[in-house]
């Protein structure tokens, strides 16, 4: 698997590209904010002549949910994924668009929900979803375990987490979804954040102040 990343928005979200063999692609949180941020998604689109299948979010906060209209609109055959306990957040995405200063957009439904440990194929990548609240309702974590990576969303960064001062957070909880379900990976495991730099798990053992 190839992974691409760009960063979107004023928040710089990290928007991720997962591309198989086939050229058959995943896209993580596409949080592409206008057209002019879209062009530069569909510029690595377009040169790497990737086929979109799929598009998934790690949660439903606003600045992660962005540009979704603009991949389903230009990827229509993608299958748009989302954890069921996210729903509710993300149908009032816009409500916190205006508190964040983005633009109010039409969110499209998605098409099936994802649910907590189930496995999802995309070509030859292999993806296991890992129910993670405690940042934000329904947030999932994504674990490509022929690849030792996994994409945190805002669950875990490098040496800090993710706020749990929003409706539906709690400190307990996502302290609790990072041990159960982040640290019982391979220390070696790449960590791939909704925000900021990569990492490894066995860092954040042992580094994080937030985890100690």
């Amino acid at each position: 698997m190839n992974i691409y990343r760009e960063a979107f928005n004023s928040y710089e979200v990290n928007t991720y590209l997962l591309v198989a063999g086939d050229r058959k692609t995943v896209i993580i949180d596409p949080a592409c904010e206008n057209k002019a941020e879209f062009a530069r998604l569909e510029k690595i689109i377009a040169e790497k002549q990737l086929d979109i299948v799929g598009i998934l979010l790690t949660h439903a906060h606003a600045d992660h949910v962005l540009g979704v209209k603009f991949i389903t609109d230009a990827f229509p055959n993608a299958q748009f994924l989302i954890h069921e306990e996210g729903l509710s957040l993300y149908e009032s995405a816009n409500d916190f668009s205006l508190v964040m200063g983005f633009k109010k957009r039409e969110l499209p439904a998605p098409n099936r929900f994802v649910s907590d440990g189930q496995e999802l194929v995309f070509s030859d990548i292999t993806l296991n979803a890992f129910y993670t609240p405690g940042h934000a309702p329904g947030s999932v974590c994504y674990y490509a375990p022929s690849d030792e990576v996994v994409f945190t969303g805002d669950v875990l960064f490098h040496s800090s987490i993710g706020r749990t001062d929003l409706p539906g957070g709690s400190f307990e909880i996502l302290r609790k979804s990072i041990m159960e379900k982040l640290f019982t990976l391979p220390d070696n495991t790449l960590v791939l954040p909704g925000h900021g730099d990569e990492t490894t798990i066995g860092f954040e053992k042992q580094c994080n102040p937030f985890l100690k």
